[in-house]
């Protein structure tokens, strides 16, 4: 009898763990194209999640609909920013309650320092071998959030909170080859974070339709041209 509830203990074990592992979802780590924008003094986080954030920051030359379709285009680029800030690219870690922040001051985008009153937009393709409906997302934020995917808005959660994990689960629909990802998250104060995670296997890149890959020495001389543009 002993013997058969140690069996049962060790199955149940085994389930749990093996149910623990089917639904763990890698976090996105990069690498992304940002960008921030400046909300009101005091006034960032929930108040602005649904604040054009790119609409103001380029005087309605450039909206958030428009890049969350297209993803970083040539023609998006050349668009300028408050501030000049120019989209930025890289990675972000995938635990850390400031991993936000720490993104920025890395790649050297934005006021530096603990930034608040603040959102970014992180930009990414994802590159899909097959098309399929419903597939789960995850999101965690600090504050709030909202993701657009291939230019649909697909979650949005106005909220003041902390984050060093996933805390939101929707779904979205992938494209047989690229579809484009967008996440914003407007900061108050505090932590500044984001994960984000799709449960496929997927290609994370750079290479958005509208900005052609070239070799590693040309495509240096394009960012070069573009931003000599500005």
């Amino acid at each position: 009898m002993k013997s058969r509830y140690v069996l049962l203990a060790v199955c149940a074990i085994g389930f749990l763990l093996t149910a623990q592992f089917a639904t763990a979802i890698d976090k996105i780590e990069g690498p992304w194209m940002w960008m921030i924008t400046e909300s009101p003094a005091g006034g960032g986080g929930a108040a602005v999640t649904d604040d054009d954030g790119i609409k103001d920051a380029t005087k309605g030359k450039l909206t958030e609909e428009d890049v969350a379709k297209e993803g970083i285009t040539d023609k998006v680029l050349k668009v300028k920013f408050a501030e000049n800030y120019k989209w930025t690219e890289g990675e972000i870690a995938a635990v850390g309650g400031n991993n936000i922040n720490d993104t920025l001051l890395k790649i050297k985008l934005g006021p530096g320092g603990d930034i608040n009153d603040h959102c970014s937009y992180a930009v990414i393709n994802a590159n899909s071998k097959v098309t399929k409906k419903g597939v789960e997302a995850r999101v965690g934020s600090d504050d709030s959030v909202k993701v657009w995917f291939n230019g649909d808005e697909v979650h949005k959660n106005p909220v003041n909170r902390g984050a060093g994990d996933f805390q939101d689960t929707f779904e979205v629909d992938l494209k047989k080859g690229d579809n484009v990802l967008m996440v914003k998250v407007c900061e108050r104060g505090g932590g500044w974070s984001m994960f984000v995670g799709i449960d496929a296997a997927l290609d994370y890149n750079l290479k958005f339709k509208g900005f052609p890959v070239e070799p590693a020495g040309k495509l240096a001389a394009k960012w070069a041209e573009v931003k000599s543009s500005y």
